[in-house]
Order: structure tokens, then sequence, then C-alpha cells
């Protein structure tokens, strides 16, 4: 498809969303499902305003102590609200003070703790595990310089939950577990034991997932934490659902949406909203769950959620195909693909801020510890009484100093052009290495089909006619002719095995849905395939056919094999005179910037090539990986 057909549909489907936003703001008692009086409102504007009491507390604070009270409210408003870049803004600042001030050292440390298990659990939320874990990490050694369990389980936890959210759970559960049965903090018992809950739901434990929500339900209707509340009656809905009752689960999302719309909590009210839509979607009430889910990406993209638009263009893609509209699919899924690239560069934008800053902050260091060598030098001058030595020793030592340096720099300025020759080198073997295993799998595949040709067409001809004529001479001699058709149909066999007939006497949709079939059999793992038009992809060329099923293969060993993928999404569409194969998994990810890809990778480029295909590939560690595979139709290796 071209960049206008692109464009021009994507223009079409958003008009069908401003659509169906009228529709519901018109008919806002609509019934959706078996749950009554089910509705969905858009924002009117961007919801959240820091209160101006908070503010005013903050610019009236006369000292350290009552700036910190005034500071952690502001970080509490903006955690609850969902602003997690405002939340970093004052965890800094907390830290900015805390440094500049005359508090003695226990005080400072538990200060600089609670802003950095703050900062720690924004940019958790922000997907940037890493930068999380090193904030947790500092809190517990402050902890321990305390002698404060306290802070240390705290931080234990943010760690725990930073594994969670990377889905290992082997790591996070032990961790929690061990909090729970020591902590004395009531609250952050409860908090485990949503955790628990939602990690033993990511891995279909059922019975477990309710018994831990249950208690942290308990609790937190008893103590009225109402955002903590509602999120784990979101996770408890989602038990339901898991386990079959979709009446029950349904009804409790709706409960916790309007709930999270009359207290504001946005983030919360656009999840269960989502949830409610793709229940629609699987019960297959395709005009209702488009207009909620329409809702859903409206109100995110007011709400600046790059995320929760990213899963509602998911569903709406998948809807579409589901009703058979595969241009608003098609331009749906540009959409979805756009959004993820968005959020990628956003991570990676984030990343080199965050580098950014830390380069700032060790310059300035560097900048105070010269001034300071430097005022100590001068003292040590003015009060010398052997200035005339001195003046005289200190340029031959600096002479020797800056011989030493240059000395040390080229030595590693060698080491860095031998690394680098060596790199070279290891690259061009590698290449040449590829080559050859390339070349080495044209001449195999040469070879068979040759082989197959002989077999089938000489020496079978030929046994074929010894047959007709043993058969026709009037002997006894039903053994040899039984030898002779045993032997006929040995070689048969032997050339069909060696040709590629599976792609001819078998449609190929099914033939990759019976491939996928052994994966789906591994235990925590899920495989979804969809193809459309279906008539379309089964009447390929057969070469092309060979071509795809190859690079699906190659795909699916490395989802399994290297990625550890729990959930993988294969489609295949034929539109606009291409082939385009999307390949999703959950796996691991790699850094597409400093990691080449694997044999498997560069044979499918191999592959691509004679049949003008491209590839592209969207991966982050951690966050999964995405390729997007398309072959021009019209290309003459087709017709070979």
């Amino acid at each position: 498809m071209t960049g206008n057909a692109i464009f021009a549909a994507d223009v079409k489907w958003l008009f069908s969303i401003v659509g169906l936003y009228v529709v519901v703001l018109v008919c806002p008692g609509q019934t959706l499902y078996p749950a009554p009086g089910s509705k969905f409102s858009a924002f009117g504007s961007l919801p959240i305003k820091t209160p101006d009491s908070l503010l005013a507390g903050w610019h009236a604070a006369r000292d350290i102590d009552e700036w910190m009270v005034a500071a952690q409210a502001l970080i509490h408003f903006h955690e609850t609200a969902g602003t997690h870049d405002s939340v970093i803004f004052y965890a800094r600042e907390m830290q900015r003070r805390v440094a500049q001030s005359a508090l003695n050292q226990p005080a400072k440390l538990r200060y600089t703790a609670s802003a950095g298990n703050a900062l720690a659990r924004a940019y958790q939320e922000k997907g940037l595990y890493e930068e999380a874990l090193r904030h947790y990490l500092g809190g517990i050694t402050a902890g321990e310089q305390l002698a404060d369990p306290a802070i240390v389980d705290q931080n234990r936890f943010g760690n725990a939950t930073v594994y969670f959210l990377r889905k290992e759970y082997r790591k996070a559960i032990p961790i929690y577990e061990e909090i729970r049965t020591q902590s004395k903090d009531t609250g952050l018992v409860q908090q485990i034991n949503k955790q628990l809950g939602k990690a033993y739901l990511a891995q279909r434990q059922l019975q477990r997932a309710d018994e831990y929500l249950s208690l942290a339900q308990h609790y937190f209707a008893k103590t009225g934490e109402l955002k903590q509340l509602l999120e784990t009656q979101l996770y408890q809905a989602r038990v339901a659902e898991a386990g079959g009752r979709s009446d029950s689960a349904f009804a409790m999302y709706e409960e916790v949406k309007e709930r999270a719309l009359e207290h504001r909590y946005f983030d919360t009210y656009i999840q269960a909203g989502q949830r409610m839509g793709d229940m629609l979607m699987a019960q297959k009430d395709y005009h209702n769950a488009q207009i909620l889910l329409s809702m859903v990406y409206v109100n995110a993209m007011q709400w600046e959620d790059l995320e929760a638009q990213r899963d509602a263009l998911n569903s709406l893609q998948q809807l579409h195909a589901a009703i058979g509209d595969y241009e608003n699919a098609y331009a749906l899924m540009s959409q979805y693909r756009r959004v993820s690239g968005e959020i990628a560069e956003q991570q990676n934008r984030r990343e080199v801020n965050e580098l950014e800053v830390k380069y700032l902050t060790a310059q300035k260091e560097k900048e105070i510890l010269v001034k300071e060598s430097e005022l100590g030098y001068q003292k040590t001058v003015k009060y010398a009484l052997l200035i005339g030595f001195i003046v005289v020793l200190i340029p031959v030592i600096g002479l020797l100093y800056v011989y030493y340096q240059k000395l040390q720099a080229q030595s590693r300025l060698n080491a860095i052009r031998e690394e680098a020759s060596r790199q070279q080198i290891g690259a061009m073997l590698k290449e040449k290495e590829l080559e050859l295993l390339a070349a080495s799998v044209a001449g195999q595949e040469t070879e068979r089909k040759r082989i197959a040709r002989e077999l089938h067409d000489s020496i079978g001809g030929n046994l074929a006619a010894i047959k007709m004529q043993l058969s026709l001479t009037g002997r006894d001699t039903t053994d040899l002719v039984e030898k002779v058709d045993e032997t006929y149909q040995q070689v048969r066999d032997l050339s069909h095995n060696l040709l590629p007939q599976k792609f001819t006497n078998v449609g190929f949709t099914v033939l990759i849905e019976t491939y996928l079939q052994g994966f789906r059999t591994i235990p925590e793992t899920a495989v979804t395939f969809r193809a459309y038009p279906e008539a379309a992809i089964n009447a390929l060329p057969t070469p092309l056919k060979v071509v795809v099923y190859t690079i699906i293969q190659e795909l699916m060993t490395n989802a399994h094999k290297h990625a550890k993928a729990a959930q993988v999404t294969i489609q295949l569409t034929r539109i606009d005179g291409a082939l385009v194969l999307i390949f999703e998994d959950d796996g691991k990810g790699f850094n597409t910037e400093s990691t080449a890809g694997g044999i498997g990778l560069r044979n499918i480029r191999e592959r691509l090539k004679p049949h003008g295909g491209t590839m592209a590939i969207d991966s982050k560690p951690g966050r999964g990986t995405v390729i997007d595979i398309e072959i021009p139709l019209n290309h003459t290796t087709h017709e070979a």
C-alpha cells in the first residue's frame, strides 16, 4: 500500500472515530452488555490540575522540614493521578534541596531514600526499569545504613515489582513471599497480596490469584484506600473473566469504570473500558465493542497515554478483521505500528535525557572539585617557606606528568586500533561464512530437485517399462514383477519427498496452522495466526509459499528458543499487490542498534532478496519484538 493510500485510510478511520464519539455522547445510556446502564464518557479537557492548596504549602514552607512535607504531599497527589512526570520533578527537587541543606547525615539519608523511592516508582510506571532498579538499590543501601527494615522492605518490594513487570515471575514471587512473612507494615503486606494475585493470574493459577486479591480487596475496602481498591477489583474481574464468569466480570469492570471516573482516576478508568470492549468483541457484539473501544481510544489520546492507545488500536484492528473490513483493519494496523514506534522513540529519548542529566551532573561535580583543588593549592603556596624550590619543581613535575599522560593515551589508542582490527577481521570472516552457508543451502536445494527429477523421470520410467514388459511375456514372473513394483514405489516416494509436494496437496493456511499447533501444546505458550483473505493466501505461487513457510519456521524458532515468548501473534495479509507478514511476540526483545541479529534473521533477508521483499524490526530489551515483512506479488521471481 502506498503512503497516500495509507493516509487516506487513516483519515477515513479517524472520521469514523469522530462519528462514534458523537453517537456515544448523544446516546449515553445505550446498553453494551448484560449489565444495564453501561456508558463511556469522553474527557472534555486534560483532567489533572495540581490543587492550589498543595502549591500554596510548597511556596509557603519556611524550613527544610516543612518543605519536605509539602513535597511529599505533591508527590502523593500526582502518583494517585498517574502524572508521573510531575512526580519525577518534585522528587528531584527534594534530592537537590536535601543535598544543599544543613541536615545531619541520618536525616539526609532518610529524605533522600524517600525521594529515591518516589523516583523509582515513577520510572517504573514509565517503563524505565533499569533506572528504577538503580534507585531501589540505592534505597536498600540507605535503609541498611539507617538500620531501618521498613525502608529496606519498601525498596525490595519495588525491586520485585520491576521483575514482575519484566515477567520474571520466578525472581519476583520469592521476594514478595519473604517480605510478606517478615514485614510488620500491614499496608505493604496488602500491596504484596495484590501483586502476588497479579503474578499468579499471569501464570493462570486462578484460585491462588483470587485468594491473594480477596485479602487485599477486604483490607483496602476497610481502610478506604480507593485507588488501591479499584486496581485490585480490576484484577479480580480479570480472574473472573479468565475463569469463564463473563457476566460477573463485565459487571465488575463496569463498577470499577464508574467509580474511577467519579474520583478522577483516569488511568484505571481507561483500563476498565479496554477490558469491557475486549469482552464485547469476544462475545461477537462487534457494534457495541466498536463504540466502546473507539471511545477508549479517544480518551487515551486526550490523556496522552500511548500504551492505552496502542492496546485500543490493537483490539480495533482485530475487530475490523473479524467483520471482514480489511481496509480499515490495515489502516488500524498502520496506526498501531506508528504508536508502537512512538513509544519506542519516547523510551529512547527518555534514556538519552537521563544520560544527559547524568553527564551534566558529573561535569558540575568535576568543576567543583577543580575549584576546591585550586583553592587548596593557593593556600599551600601562600604559606610555603620554600617558594623558589616549589616554583622550580612544579614545572618539572608538570612536564613529566604531561609526558606520562601522552604515553598512556598512545597506549590506549594502540589498544583501540588493535581491537577495531580484530573486530573488522571477525566481521569479514562471519560474512564469508554466511555467504558459504547460503551457497551451500542453495546448492543442496538445486541438487535435491535434480536428483528428484532423475529418480522420477529416468529410473522410475525405466522400472515402469520393465514391469510392463515382464507382465506381457506370459511367463510366471510374479515374484520378479512384485520386486520391480516395490522398487518403483520406493523411487517414487523418494522423489516426492525431495520435492515440496505438501505445498500443492494441502491448503497453505491449513499447513501453517498444522505447524503452529505443535507450539500450542507447550505450557504457557499462546500462538495466534490470522490470514486474510484466506482464499488469496492459499492461491499464492508455490515458490512463494515455500519462502513464507520457511520464514515462519525461523521466526517461531527464535521466539521460542531465544526470546522465551509466552504470546505470539502472526498476521498474513494480501493487499494492494503485496503480501504482508506481521510477526509479534512478548519475549525478551533486543537492542536493534547494537545487535545485528543472528544467522536466522540474516537467512530470512537472503530468502527475501530474490522476491524483492523487505523486513523491518522493532524491538527493545524487555518489551518484545515486532517484525514487519512485505513482499511485492508482481515480482518476476514469483513466476520462476
